[in-house]
């Protein structure tokens, strides 16, 4: 694969193509960066930031991430800007997603000892706990895409298409190396014991442990859902980590709130008046209701937050999840 990327180098600068060129320059440095290279990989990008810009009136650089043909509809892809620090976790959710990165900037070492990094990862917990943004996250730090499945595309309606089509995915893992990400996973990975479902939900639970089983890529794999417990019992023996995803407690929405608002001025003491609100609200609601309070900022024509502004977005953000917590009780 690399002596292909290196020919198309070579071949670009020798035609004096500069887009050409710098795509198989960032094929260059992906491959490094699935291969376990990480040092070089980040040399590599770096260098090609340098790179002069294309020139007007040539076509840019073609992004190597967005899948084409068949793939772009199963697949949505791209490269990731998120590092570790546009995230906040519980500790032991942290330290998981750390070991990962470490035994993936690993690989070659791990290899030399005929062992292989962890790849296969579950996330579970409630909705707007950072599952997808933790995948984000993973891709950029080890600076391959992420590609997030489909399945608008995935499910067909015709028999056995599904299966064929998550063949079609993990297919194409290890001809281009990145984070896959299969959200809403209790939608493939049902258990085959509910009775409700029907054989053709089965034939693709079936399809997917066989694939899993059968894959020796380097890429990451991640599902991630809201409901582990609908999981079939198979499924979980297939993941090599099992990362939790939990509400933030006090101290964890102090943290976002302290990265979200990094650009204003906001006291202490008024970041633990706003956590005080916060019970029962998820890292996605804290978010929310930030970007409401700037919003009003923006509406009114200042460029300070005021305590109003946090204390009405957040008042609203709690009103809204009781509304939610008791629909679904009704329901």
């Amino acid at each position: 694969m690399k002596a292909d990327i290196l020919k198309r180098l070579l071949q670009a600068h020798a035609e004096a193509d500069d887009p050409s060129f710098r795509k198989a320059a960032i094929q260059l440095a992906a491959a490094e960066s699935a291969a376990g290279h990480t040092r070089v990989a980040a040399e590599l990008r770096e260098i090609i930031q340098r790179l002069p810009a294309v020139e007007r009136g040539r076509s840019p650089a073609t992004d190597i991430a967005a899948p084409r043909g068949e793939l772009a509809g199963l697949l949505a892809g791209g490269h990731c800007e998120e590092r570790l620090k546009d995230i906040v976790l519980p500790p032991e959710s942290h330290a998981r997603l750390l070991r990962v990165l470490s035994e993936n900037r690993a690989r070659s070492e791990l290899q030399s000892w005929g062992v292989g990094p962890s790849r296969r990862l579950l996330f579970h917990g409630p909705p707007g706990c950072g599952k997808t943004l933790a995948a984000s996250v993973l891709a950029g730090e080890l600076g391959v895409p992420l590609m997030t499945v489909r399945f608008d595309g995935l499910f067909s309606r015709f028999l056995g298409a599904t299966a064929s089509h998550l063949k079609v995915i993990f297919d194409e893992m290890p001809r281009r190396p990145a984070v896959y990400l299969f959200d809403e996973f209790d939608a493939v990975g049902k258990s085959r014991g509910d009775g409700q479902e029907v054989g053709e939900v089965r034939r693709v639970v079936t399809s997917f442990l066989q694939l899993m089983d059968a894959d020796r890529s380097g890429s990451v794999i991640i599902a991630a859902t809201n409901y582990a417990e609908l999981l079939d019992h198979a499924v979980f023996r297939r993941f090599d980590v099992l990362i939790p995803f939990a509400l933030p407690d006090r101290d964890q929405v102090i943290r976002l709130l302290s990265l979200r608002l990094k650009a204003f001025k906001t006291s202490s003491k008024l970041l633990q008046q706003l956590a005080a609100k916060t019970e029962g609200l998820s890292f996605a609601d804290v978010s929310r209701a930030c970007d409401d309070a700037i919003r009003s900022m923006i509406l009114s024509g200042r460029k300070e937050l005021t305590k109003a502004d946090m204390t009405d977005a957040f008042e609203v953000a709690a009103h809204r999840n009781r509304e939610l917590r008791f629909d679904s009780l009704g329901r």
